[in-house]
């Protein structure tokens, strides 16, 4: 009798590679200095974007969405690819006061959700 909780197995070609192509307008790599992560209960969504501080403005350049399944997945992979560059180069330091901007940077970017609003009055 089949297991009914096991996922679908995805179809790979023999040899589990699939050839990866990217499209010529697309070619060009982004940089982002600012990741914002938002969701709601079908899945994730990824704003990329590009930090002005002289101006107070983040850009965002790229938006990617993805399900919960997937981003779990990519957070491993990227985990994995972080060990070896580590592992190669010397481990990443992140300072306090880097960690304290990223978290006043992601949390302040200009508006603030409805019922945040409804919540703390204007003043």
């Amino acid at each position: 009798m089949p297991e009914e909780d096991s996922a679908p197995s995805p179809d790979l070609p023999v040899g589990g590679q699939i050839q990866v192509q990217i499209p010529e307008p697309r070619f060009e790599v982004l940089y982002s200095d600012q990741a914002f992560v938002s969701h709601t209960p079908v899945g994730f969504t990824l704003d990329f974007a590009q930090l002005t501080p002289q101006l107070g403005i983040s850009r965002v350049v790229a938006r990617v969405g993805m399900s919960a399944t997937h981003l779990k997945l990519l957070v491993g992979v990227l985990s994995e690819n972080l060990k070896h560059f580590e592992e190669q180069y010397g481990v990443v330091n992140v300072t306090a006061a880097m960690a304290q901007q990223h978290e006043l940077a992601t949390h302040q970017i200009g508006f603030q959700p409805e019922v945040d609003r409804e919540a703390k009055p204007q003043k």
